[in-house]
């Protein structure tokens, strides 16, 4: 009997011993939030571990042993700005931070790997800072002598970043973090640009040449998803539309080559570039993505629900058609592609609701900024969970079309639309193609100000 017992204290012990704990104290304290949720990151799509309720704006998380090295994400509920992404390498974490403002007061306590992570990543951002703030200010300098002492501060500056970043990987030899630290190193000439297009293809040029896209480290993290962002995104500018995409398309195919044949980081990246662009509303761009790119991955490393997700946004695209509408009126089946209200070059098709009070406030100022303008025409569809209030309202809308969407958010137009709160605006051309998607009155208002003032130039 004493034995099992001492077998069964052992077994009880071993299995306390094998959890790591992820502890953590909001400060100050934020009423706001009630929960902590902790997901593993597996580069764009995150995996629920478990969660802790705060006690005392405090919390605790277990990770099982076993549970893989990598990138893990700390996110609130209810939803507030910001998340916690932290290292975990088999060892307890302990943070402090404040929720609403994360970047600025983040300290980890016990994590020797996240503190040193933390203080490569603020001591090399500074040191790139200045080597970036000079190279801006020898562009516009036109004396020979302060070119030099520019040019001086610049070196000094580059083998203080160079030391910096060697003594941190030898630091973090053999640990999680130097996977980070190493693919994190930029690339600085030995001396200044006079020319800032020779700078910036440098810049393009070297991006990726500490970037190991074979890290297996690196692939249990948002690491590459973020380098193929910043690199589509903020090294590819122009003030053009469809210059821009067509920077955007070269630069998305220039990450492509760098990756390789490696299917699972050209997975994660070209989901990061979905939802990128989907978020700046450039849908062409996430069609492209899809067609050109994920559709072409093997099927083990495509996400079907995620392709039918994006290519139902993408039919609500600026410049696609917008989807078919139809209704009864007057006993006659309609459809918005064959409607044609003499003299509209625009239609306006505005989703709102009878029991939505923003609706109440902006559908009347629509219909008086409508009615007399016979270059526009409104296609107003309610939707109900009844027919009562809409009879009530629409008497009053004549000049417009007016349809009733019954079942609410359930109902087909709303679905096919994606509205998920009214009123939802989309301005179409007399084509039926989607030309604007302004989200409240005063920005449809603004649009054909703009447009009017255009036509009188």
């Amino acid at each position: 009997m004493l034995k099992k017992l001492l077998c069964a204290l052992l077994l009880i012990s071993t299995s306390v011993q094998s959890q790591n704990m992820i502890t953590g104290t909001l400060s100050p304290k934020n009423d706001l939030v009630t929960h902590v949720i902790l997901y593993q990151l597996m580069g764009a799509k995150q995996v629920y571990i478990s969660n802790s309720k705060l006690d005392n704006d405090q919390f605790k998380l277990e990770i099982p042993k076993g549970t893989a090295i990598g990138m893990y994400r700390l996110s609130f509920s209810p939803s507030v700005l910001g998340f916690v992404d932290f290292l975990f390498d088999q060892e307890d974490v302990s943070l402090k931070f404040d929720p609403t403002s994360i970047s600025n007061t983040l300290e980890f306590s016990n994590s020797e790997e996240n503190k040193t992570y933390v203080n490569y990543l603020t001591e090399t951002a500074n040191k790139r800072q200045k080597l970036d703030s000079l190279q801006i200010v020898f562009f516009k300098l036109k004396d020979k002598k302060q070119d030099e002492i520019t040019n001086d501060l610049y070196v000094k500056t580059l083998n203080i970043y160079t030391k910096i970043q060697e003594q941190y990987e030898e630091k973090t030899a053999g640990k999680l973090a130097n996977h980070f630290i190493r693919s994190n190193f930029k690339y600085y000439a030995p001396t200044l640009f006079t020319a800032p297009q020779t700078y910036l293809n440098s810049i393009k040029q070297h991006f990726f040449d500490f970037i190991n896209f074979e890290d297996n480290a690196l692939k249990n993290s948002t690491f590459f998803g973020e380098k193929a962002i910043e690199y589509v995104f903020y090294l590819n500018v122009s003030d053009d539309f469809k210059v821009q995409n067509g920077l955007y398309k070269k630069a998305i195919n220039e990450v492509m080559q760098k990756v390789g044949e490696n299917d699972v980081v050209k997975s994660e990246i070209l989901t990061s570039l979905m939802y990128a662009f989907e978020q700046y509303e450039n849908l062409n761009l996430v069609g492209y993505v899809i067609d050109d790119f994920y559709s072409k991955l093997p099927v083990t490393y495509k996400d079907e629900i995620l392709i039918a997700e994006m290519q139902s946004k993408i039919k609500l695209a600026i410049g696609n058609k917008a989807p078919e509408i139809t209704w009864e009126e007057n006993g006659v089946q309609k459809k918005l592609s064959e409607l044609n209200v003499s003299g509209a070059e625009n239609y306006i098709l505005v989703f709102w609701s009878t029991t939505c009070s923003h609706c109440l406030n902006e559908i009347p100022k629509l219909y008086e900024f409508s009615k007399n303008n016979a270059a526009i025409h409104v296609v107003a569809v309610a939707l109900e969970d009844n027919n009562r209030g809409f009879e009530q309202y629409t008497s009053k809308l004549t000049a417009w079309t007016t349809i009733l969407g019954l079942k609410k958010w359930e109902n087909k137009m709303a679905k096919e639309y994606k509205i998920i709160a009214t009123p939802t605006y989309f301005i179409l051309d007399k084509d039926k193609r989607i030309v604007a998607k302004p989200e409240h009155f005063e920005d449809l208002k603004a649009f054909f100000e703009i447009e009017t003032t255009k036509s009188e130039n």
